[in-house]
């Protein structure tokens, strides 16, 4: 039986090698054996351990990220498999590859008391682009070699990327009894996603041409030529655009705006057509205006076919990638009058002058702290922004003198956890440094990531605005709520933890810095994993928003 579970695991993973698959994340566990010992023989895989399976999904959530190519996770079964259940929500919702394979009992032990054991059947629910469990003890490996194409082609392959499931029930013995077998591949191919492009989209957009519009975009996974592309049709249609930083696109050029966000209430800057790509936007500026704006053609692209947006109010939508539709209607469109887009770009410009003016010389607080990131780090830097204020911040308050740079998010499920692991792994795929900007409480919440980080031998600085809590809910009308609402206990939640004690701890370097200045030369001094944190006067920070945000126009 042990025999027939390294034949069917080992040709998996030697065709899902052959589809392009590079990387393997593995927690160690008994039954998940022979998923992990096959793994790491087989050439052309990199196996990367990871002491705890939420550290392991959010590592090869990074991965993929980074590196664009799906990457598989291997983890034994009970509560393991569950702790997976995070970065598998997030791969979902921002459309992230993964082959998950949680090991099993077989039909036998389950619901009769055995260790481990729970309902790993459909685990994930819909959260999986498709789930399969493998049969125990099939002599048949060309089941195994399908299994793996059809795995990575689910996966990576079509216009939905997101996460498969596959459980693997193994029956004992679950060592080796013999040789670990090798496979030659029979009919893996190498994958590729496929950017959708439906001509009647490029029909509706090109008949747009020559009328005032403006692009939205939240995050986007685009290379540099996918974020050209779309700064090209920008450029040749005269329509500026409002960027996440996750988009890829800020610093590509003045039709990028830098400071929009304060002036898009402006009633000379109404706009004929709206058209929003990638996920929804991270601020709520940016949210509530395209909620309320008043264009009469309003497009949302989404391949996924998913369309989700919470303002329901998208005139059509439309099914091509954004990368492969706007390059193809790029050469089709007639442009706007100029003066259409340099109101848009002058606006946005002196926008950003009053703001950056606004953000002061001295006391560093969180808008200064990203602005003065972007400008430190190298651009070939890859940045991870956590959720929660520090991917509003980057995309905020973005000098208009930064360069383009990859800047990774979770903006599938918005959720602070696992942001360090993910960062990890980022670092980990590409083979160079990556920053990470990420808050106190996240950085808690992921002190498992910290300790991952440590022993992995990565590059990886974590800048740390600290503000001893959860900043973000001083900004929601609940901070007024009163004594009843026991705000500070319940939702601000200062924790006092020394960071450096932390860092030091974990065997990771530390500075602590207060000046902008200071940001550039502890970055240049940063080696292996190193921990930047930022003080933060709470008190002043919120007055600064305020002041910030009367700024709008």
């Amino acid at each position: 039986m042990t025999d027939l579970a390294y034949r069917a695991t080992g040709r998996f993973w030697a065709e899902l090698a052959a589809c392009g698959i590079a990387d393997v994340v593995a927690s160690p566990g008994s039954r998940s054996t022979p998923l992990a010992v096959t793994a790491r023989n087989q050439e052309g895989l990199r196996v990367t351990v990871q002491l705890d399976e939420r550290v392991a999904g959010f590592c090869a959530l990074g991965m993929a990220k980074a590196s664009g190519r799906p990457v598989a996770v291997v983890c034994t079964s009970g509560t393991a498999a569950a702790n997976l259940f995070p970065a598998v929500v997030e791969a979902h919702h921002s459309g992230v590859p993964l082959v998950v394979c949680t090991a099993d009992r077989p039909p036998e032990l389950r619901d009769a008391g055995a260790g481990q054991t729970i309902d790993q059947v459909k685990l994930y629910g819909d959260h999986v682009r498709w789930y399969a469990e493998t049969p125990c003890d099939l002599d048949d490996s060309d089941y195994f070699a399908r299994l793996a194409v059809r795995a990575a082609t689910a996966a990576g392959a079509g216009p939905n990327l997101g996460p498969v499931h596959l459980n693997w029930p193994f029956r004992k013995p679950l060592e080796p009894q013999g040789p670990i077998p090798r496979f030659d591949v029979s009919v893996g191919q190498p994958i590729a996603p496929v950017r959708t492009l439906v001509d009647a989209d490029v029909d509706a957009v090109r008949q747009l041409a020559g009328r005032r519009g403006l692009i939205v975009s939240g995050a986007l996974d685009v290379d540099d030529a996918g974020a050209a592309a779309i700064v090209a049709f920008a450029e040749t249609a005269g329509w500026p655009v409002v960027a996440d930083a996750g988009s890829q696109l800020r610093g590509r050029g003045p039709m990028v705006l830098d400071g929009a966000e304060w002036v898009l209430g402006r009633t000379d800057l109404a706009l004929d057509v709206l058209v929003r790509i990638g996920g929804p936007p991270s601020n709520r500026a940016i949210i509530d205006f395209v909620a309320s704006c008043g264009a009469t053609d309003r497009l949302l692209m989404d391949p996924r076919r998913r369309w989700e947006d919470p303002s329901f109010g998208w005139t059509a939508a439309l099914a091509s990638d954004p990368v492969a539709l706007l390059g193809a209607a790029a050469g089709q469109m007639a442009s706007a009058d100029d003066a259409w887009a340099v109101s848009w770009i002058e606006a946005a410009a002196d926008a950003w002058d009053r703001v950056e003016a606004a953000l002061g010389l001295d006391e560093l607080l969180e808008p200064r702290l990203a602005a003065t990131l972007l400008r430190a780090l190298p651009p070939e830097v890859a940045l991870y922004a956590s959720s929660s204020m520090p991917v509003r911040d980057v995309t905020s308050f973005w000098p208009s003198d930064a360069l383009p740079r990859q800047v990774l998010v979770n903006r599938g499920a918005n959720g602070i956890d696992g942001v360090v692991s993910s960062a990890l792994g980022a670092a980990l795929a590409i083979g160079q440094p990556v920053a990470a900007l990420v808050g106190d409480v996240a950085l808690l919440h992921d002190i498992g990531g910290l300790l991952a980080a440590s022993l992995s031998g990565a590059d990886l600085t974590v800048v740390v605005p600290n503000n001893d809590g959860g900043g973000i809910f001083s900004l929601l009308p609940l901070a007024g709520g009163g004594s009843d609402v026991y705000f500070e206990e319940l939702f601000h939640t200062p924790h006092g933890v020394s960071l450096g004690d932390l860092a030091n701890g974990l065997g990771v370097h530390y500075h602590q810095i207060e000046q902008a200045d200071e940001l550039a030369v502890a970055i240049a001094k940063a080696s292996g994993v190193t921990v930047i944190e930022v003080p933060i006067d709470h008190g002043a920070a919120l007055k600064q928003r305020q002041q910030l945000s009367d700024l709008t126009e």
